[in-house]
């Protein structure tokens, strides 16, 4: 059985075991935002499974499956064994690879290309060479021989490098061997599933799968939730159906460290004096849950909690819908300031570079988890990402890096276009912007 074979019989698995009750569409907090929330949720579910077997949908059905925040609120209520995040990533795919037709292979490649080059110009204005090469190993490098940890980055973490800096940090200073594996060499697939390339998808997130296995860890984690959904949703199940093999899995690096947290108490010893609130996400439930317990055990550090709208599996997941992920920020940065914080602490790489920039506008820090926790270990890596972030201007932006475009022989034009792209830009992850009107 071929991926792309594997793909559609999970699909029509998914198609045969909904019953269109609608309960995931009615739990959903992207609704409203785009404008469905009136519709009849039994139709929008037919729609939904007729998409999944190759049909147009209906209207509703198709705006629903292009908005998925990937949030999993939708999971808690399936009375059927569904996992409607998957049936709705499943539709969607289904529905572009029916719109795009031939252009599909030509959309991934260019999403792709664009993301990759994107990494690595961003991660190169950043840090020398030197240090790259110990966040991503270059090929041909000495490997670790059967390490504690085979450590999945992803791709996009490379833009805010201080953060997988102090993940090395720790796994070091808890004595756990690892091996690093990520970058655009080393791609889940996700790009191309979005454009609706099964095919090249499949390809990639087979072909890292088994460049994780081949390092023959003790433990298989991964940094990126986009990742980590992709191999869980996506890649993994439908190896599964090709191979029978059900023995790779992945665990989230945040689970990882709850996991050893008697390992890491002892290395707790800085008192952090910081008042925190989380810029929680819902979609790894196991993650927020990690992350507090880790963080409860750091002297020093209060915890409070926001009650605010929990929503996506990370903040750009909500660029599909601007004005509402604005609403929702500008909520919890009121509920922050309104608690008297000193800290919002992003948990995810993709949130810490929409949301860093904002701390010159607000009464509190924004920092990401893995800074606390490598406060309290004596361990500190710069956020060069953030610096240039709130620097005003893309001409002293690239001034800043400078040095770092002479070292990488960057051309200094395409480097001021992709860096305001990333910086000042916000494109949608799934597609064009929806949003009620």
């Amino acid at each position: 059985m071929e991926f792309v074979e594997a793909i559609e019989a999970t699909m029509d698995d998914i198609a045969n075991a909904c019953e269109a009750c609608g309960k995931c569409f009615t739990a959903c907090p992207m609704t409203e935002a785009i404008g469905i929330d009136d519709a009849e949720p039994t139709q929008v579910l037919h729609g939904m499974i007729d998409l999944l077997r190759g049909g147009k949908g209906t209207a509703e059905a198709a705006t629903w499956a292009s908005a998925c925040s990937s949030s999993g609120i939708c999971a808690e209520a399936c009375d059927y064994g569904v996992d409607p995040r998957m049936l709705v990533r499943l539709a969607n795919y289904a529905r572009i690879r029916t719109d795009a037709g031939p252009q599909v292979k030509a959309n991934a490649m260019k999403s792709f290309r664009a993301m990759a080059k994107t990494v690595r110009i961003v991660s190169r204005l950043q840090l020398p060479q030197q240090e790259i090469d110990r966040l991503q190993p270059p090929k041909g490098a000495q490997r670790v021989e059967r390490p504690d940890v085979a450590l999945y980055t992803g791709c996009n973490i490379h833009k805010t490098p201080h953060i997988l800096v102090l993940c090395l940090d720790v796994l070091e200073r808890i004595g756990a061997s690892y091996q690093v594996i990520g970058g655009t060499s080393a791609c889940c697939g996700i790009n191309q599933f979005r454009s609706g390339d099964g095919e090249t998808s499949g390809r990639a997130g087979l072909s890292t799968l088994a460049q994780i296995q081949d390092i023959e860890a003790k433990t298989q984690v991964s940094w990126c939730p986009s990742c980590q959904s992709q191999f869980d949703e996506i890649i993994i199940p439908n190896y599964q159906k090709m191979k029978n093999d059900r023995t790779f899995g992945l665990q989230p690096f945040y689970e990882y460290l709850e996991e050893n947290l008697d390992r890491l108490r002892p290395h707790f010893t800085q008192r952090v004096e910081k008042t925190v609130a989380l810029n929680e996400r819902p979609g790894l439930r196991g993650v927020t849950r990690a992350v507090k317990n880790i963080l409860a055990a750091i002297p020093g550090v209060e915890l409070v909690e926001l009650d605010v709208p929990r929503v996506g599996l990370m903040s750009n997941y909500l660029t599909v819908t601007p004005r509402f992920k604005d609403e929702l920020r500008e909520i919890e940065f009121r509920a922050a300031a309104q608690a008297g914080v000193t800290t919002l602490a992003t948990v995810f790489h993709a949130c810490h570079r929409e949301l860093c920039h904002f701390e010159k506008n607000v009464s509190f820090e924004i920092i990401n988890v893995m800074e606390i926790i490598g406060q309290s270990m004596g361990l500190h890596a710069d956020d060069i990402y953030k610096r240039i972030k709130m620097m005003d201007g893309v001409d002293r932006m690239i001034g800043e890096c400078s040095d770092l475009i002479v070292e990488h022989a960057l051309d200094p034009n395409e480097a001021r276009d992709i860096l305001l792209a990333d910086q000042l830009a916000a494109k949608p992850v799934q597609g064009p912007a929806i949003e009620n009107a």
